[in-house]
């Protein structure tokens, strides 16, 4: 009896490390592997509006991938990257397949768009702590996928990033650089803390200097973020987002300054941390209100010969460029750079993201 005991908990142990370490790399994901436990049900809802809710690849309950607050009662998320992957590229092939979900090139036909009639929650005016701020925000926000269909292949490729909810009827805001880039994604999906994936329907209002905008998702009962006022430099702030796949982040920090870039577009720096995967998630202030988006980042560098010591910020695009430059290649002066020192966390202020709303007109009763 011992024996067979001592057997089967060593079987159980080799399960385990075996899930633990192939979670934590990120292959190619093969929808046509991984149809089993959700294809039925994607299926039912291929010709429903209702978004789908893909069952977890190990078959465990939402509850089993969760944590819960002792005191509190409440759950919060715990997922890895293959558990977010597999649900967001199961539902989205599903939804590209039955014509629901859009590419980036049919919604980049909407980057005109300059605003749109909206009603926006009240902000807030009472102080919420970090755990009770955390625990709501999360029902807010969106996990953002681009999904990318690998030709001659069952498999997809996926860039993430963050959205969170501004109306309760379906209305969403990110970064406009998830839509406007160079990349040609067949399909643009988001998904709640709930795993519940929607296709996103269309943009409403983009302001691309900005970097920020509007999209509609068929959703309703959402949690929206009010919007604040405006928030000083010396304003403490929380960030939360998604920054290299580790999901549902929370940072804190201040607002640093204000700044105008070289075509007079207002931007705000802070010091909560942030990364890749983060762009569109909120700034939020002590009550809970949206003072700024995530954006991008900058680093400074001390300077290089070409700038004669003085100290640049260079963005992360220009300096892929420069480590992709081929052995005797002129290094252009504006990428040439030496001895990072610190990183810029660049924002869209609260004023920017209210220009894009007008106020909703009320109903005139005949």
């Amino acid at each position: 009896m011992r024996r067979s005991l001592l057997c089967l908990a060593v079987m159980m142990l080799a399960a385990g490390l075996a899930f633990r370490f192939s979670a934590g790399i990120r292959p190619m994901q093969s929808v046509e592997a991984q149809e089993s436990p959700a294809d039925a049900l994607a299926t039912a809802n291929e010709l429903s509006p209702e978004p789908f809710a893909i069952p977890d690849p190990l078959g465990r309950k939402l509850a089993d991938v969760r944590g819960a607050d002792e005191e509190q009662g409440t759950p919060y998320p715990v997922f890895n990257v293959s558990e977010v992957i597999h649900v967001m590229t199961t539902a989205g092939s599903r939804l590209h397949k039955s014509g629901k979900a859009r590419s980036d090139a049919e919604l980049r036909k909407q980057l005109e768009r300059k605003s749109v009639e909206l009603e926006l929650p009240e902000p807030g005016d009472t102080a919420i702590s970090d755990r009770d701020l955390y625990r709501r925000t999360c029902e807010s926000v969106f996990i953002v996928c681009s999904l990318y269909k690998i030709e001659d292949s069952d498999e997809w490729q996926t860039a993430l990033a963050t959205a969170f909810a501004v109306t309760r009827d379906g209305v969403l805001t990110t970064s406009c650089h998830v839509f406007d880039n160079d990349d040609e994604a067949d399909a643009i999906v988001v998904m709640d803390i709930h795993q519940k994936v929607y296709p996103v329907r269309e943009l409403l209002a983009v302001n691309q200097k900005a970097d920020t905008c509007l999209f509609r998702i068929e959703a309703t009962n959402l949690q929206p973020l009010p919007f604040a006022k405006e928030a000083s430099p010396g304003t403490r702030v929380r960030v939360l987002g998604h920054p290299g796949d580790s999901f549902y982040y929370l940072s804190s920090g201040l607002v640093s300054n204000y700044e105008k870039d070289h075509d007079r577009t207002v931007w705000l720096n802070i010091t909560a941390d942030f990364g890749q995967g983060s762009s569109g998630g909120p700034v939020l202030d002590e009550c809970g209100n949206v003072v700024g988006q995530v954006s991008r980042t900058y680093t400074l560098y001390a300077g290089g010969p070409a700038t004669r010591g003085r100290p640049r910020r260079v963005a992360s695009e220009k300096l892929a460029e420069k480590r992709e430059l081929d052995p005797g290649e002129k290094i252009e002066p504006e990428t040439d750079v030496a001895d990072p020192q610190m990183v810029f966390k660049s924002c869209v202020p609260v004023k920017t993201l209210r220009s894009l709303v007008t106020a909703k007109k009320a109903a005139i009763s005949e």
